[in-house]
Parts: C-alpha cells; sequence; structure tokens
C-alpha cells in the first residue's frame, strides 16, 4: 500500500533506467505526496492506495496507476509496451474500474446517511 510504504522505487524510463529511492518513512500523506512531487516523478505505479494519497498525487500533477501487482521488472517491461492495464497486472479483488482510480461509488441509501445506510428507522 502507497499509504504505508516505507521507500518508492524511481526508475528513470526515458533513458538508461536509472534507478534511485525516495525515503517515506514516518511520513504524512500529504508529504509523501510532496516528496513524491519534488523528486521529478511523473508516473507512480503502486498497489493499493487511499483515494485522500491518489487525490493528493493528482492534483499535484502525478500520474497514478494504481491496483497493479507483480514483479516489478514485468511491470516495468509492461508499462513500456503501454501494456500494463491488462488484468495479468491486477491486484486481486480489484476489479478493472478499480484499477482506473475508481473505486467504489457510494449512491443514495448507503453509508454516510443517518442509520448507518441500513435503510429507515421506524
Amino acid at each position: 500500500m502507497l499509504d504505508a510504504a516505507e521507500r518508492l522505487l524511481v526508475v528513470d524510463a526515458s533513458g538508461e533506467g536509472q534507478r534511485s529511492e525516495i525515503g517515506l518513512s514516518g511520513l504524512s500523506l500529504w508529504r509523501r505526496a510532496a516528496a513524491i512531487e519534488q523528486s521529478g516523478v511523473e508516473v507512480v505505479i503502486c498497489g493499493a492506495v487511499t483515494r485522500p494519497l491518489l487525490e493528493a498525487l493528482r492534483g499535484a500533477g502525478v500520474q497514478v496507476v494504481p491496483w497493479v501487482s507483480g514483479p516489478v521488472e514485468e511491470i516495468l517491461r509492461a508499462y513500456a509496451r503501454g501494456e500494463l492495464v491488462q488484468d495479468a497486472f491486477g491486484m486481486p479483488g480489484c476489479g478493472r474500474r478499480m484499477r482506473r482510480g475508481g473505486g467504489r461509488r457510494r449512491g443514495p441509501g448507503r453509508a454516510g446517511r443517518p442509520g448507518g445506510g441500513r435503510g429507515r428507522r421506524r
């Protein structure tokens, strides 16, 4: 989960694939987003991520590809070929909509309503 990761692998996809790491240990969500933005990262490929961090990164202009799972080298190759959105890299239990950052939507009669989303109280 990106929100709890202690470090982030940074790969320069435009050249020779140089690698470095960004330390994220102990940083709040907002400081994580700032550290990622300030390092010049343009795209974050990650597994689970909460909506607040996802939105903070997107607000900073960082493209986020969430709900990805698999061996790092395979993921990097698939990203370079434009094939990362294939089901082969989806996290178990996360549908295609989740991997595109959609997540669940809460409609009328669900959580957030008086009664805890259990309908009308009588």
